[in-house]
């Protein structure tokens, strides 16, 4: 499946961009780069699921990244659906960053919140 290891190599990349960015956080260029590979892992995650879903039969129609984490909740693929909806809220914000602040807090999201979860549905691509 094309879009799940895209997804996996992703998350993999949004694990080193922390790194660097729990090194240097005060580098506001690193800072960035790591909201861009959230952004990208965050992309490659709803259409992997999608992918998935489809190709176990479990839903036909799947066009938004909110159906997909609903359906992909409601079938225990993903476990926490507040933080996944946070997520695509992040993702959607990260389009629109002028302002530090919400930068910063997204940054901080990204590697307290995001990455734990994104590491659960990498390990679930792995084990099905």
């Amino acid at each position: 499946m094309e879009k799940v290891e895209s997804f996996l190599k992703s998350v993999q990349r949004l694990q080193e961009a922390i790194e660097i960015y729990q090194q240097q956080s005060s580098n506001d260029i690193i800072r960035d780069g790591m909201i861009y590979r959230f952004k990208i892992s965050f992309e490659f995650s709803w259409k992997a699921l999608k992918e998935y879903l489809l190709d176990q039969g479990v839903a036909n129609e799947l066009n938004f990244p909110k159906q997909v984490l609903k359906t992909a909740y409601s079938n225990q693929m993903i476990h926490d659906e507040s933080v996944w909806l946070d997520m695509l809220e992040s993702r959607n914000r990260t389009s629109h960053i002028y302002d530090d602040r919400i930068a910063a807090k997204i940054a901080r999201d990204i590697s307290i919140r995001f990455l734990p979860v994104l590491e659960d549905l990498a390990e679930y691509f792995r084990e099905n």
